[in-house]
């Protein structure tokens, strides 16, 4: 009988640890989107920008949230647009680019419990049509760079309840990481209201606040680093 149990506790110990090992092997699944536009965009005719996402290699149809976020080099106004599911892991947006010029787009993708937001640069119109490319624009004695992305998160909060403000910031495609970001709040010609974020993980920024009005506030992102200063304003409602 000694040898029975024996013979058991070892069959029992191998089978452990060969569980074990096959769970240690299992890499987790992550979410892909891949970024389907064109390169060149003719003027003043619509296109489709589209995105196809993925979870561990499926199809995913059933995305939490796919936006795609549009703006043109040297412009502070980024139009954000919801997109439409067409199956298969698909999905896509229409748009008329009516003025000519180098665009950004990113996909703002939400499933699985995870985000990813890939992010590509088109040229509208051709080469005679496009205004002169400067990375980097002064607005007085600011910088503003077109390659940084700024996405608050939420934008609707309760009236006298802890409100967390919470933004993510890219630069280039990548998180922007140590960077000194502030909210600038203000309702109407109401008193503005400067609040220092903190860096929670990378390029993902937090603070938090009390709003103690009803109605439309203003926000503005500050984001500074040695080589950049930019800036960004949202509209959030507090019920």
């Amino acid at each position: 009988m000694k040898r029975v149990y024996t013979f058991l506790a070892l069959m029992l110990i191998f089978l452990c640890t060969a569980c074990n090992q096959e769970k240690q092997e299992e890499k987790p699944a992550m979410l892909e989107v891949q970024l389907q536009t064109p390169d060149h965009i003719e003027l003043n005719k619509e296109t489709t920008l589209s995105c196809i996402v993925t979870y561990g290699g499926e199809k995913v149809n059933d995305a939490d949230e796919v936006k795609f976020e549009v703006w043109k080099h040297g412009s502070e106004k980024h139009e954000m647009l919801t997109a439409k599911n067409d199956g298969d892991g698909k999905y896509s947006v229409k748009k008329t680019f009516t003025e000519p010029g180098t665009y950004s787009v990113i996909s703002h993708v939400t499933a699985r419990n995870m985000h990813n937001m890939p992010k590509k640069d088109i040229v509208v119109g051709t080469p005679s049509d496009q205004p002169q490319n400067h990375a980097e624009e002064h607005h007085g004695d600011e910088h503003h760079h077109a390659d940084v992305m700024i996405m608050l998160h939420e934008k609707q909060f309760s009236v006298n309840k802890e409100a967390h403000l919470t933004v993510h910031i890219t630069h280039d495609g990548q998180p922007l990481t140590k960077a000194k970001v502030h909210f600038e709040i203000w309702k109407g010609n109401s008193k503005h209201k400067f609040i220092e974020a903190s860096e929670k993980q990378a390029g993902q920024y937090e603070a938090t606040t009390t709003f103690q009005e009803k109605g439309t506030y203003s926000v503005k992102i500050h984001v500074e680093t040695e080589q950049l200063h930019d800036h960004q304003v949202e509209q959030i409602t507090v019920q």
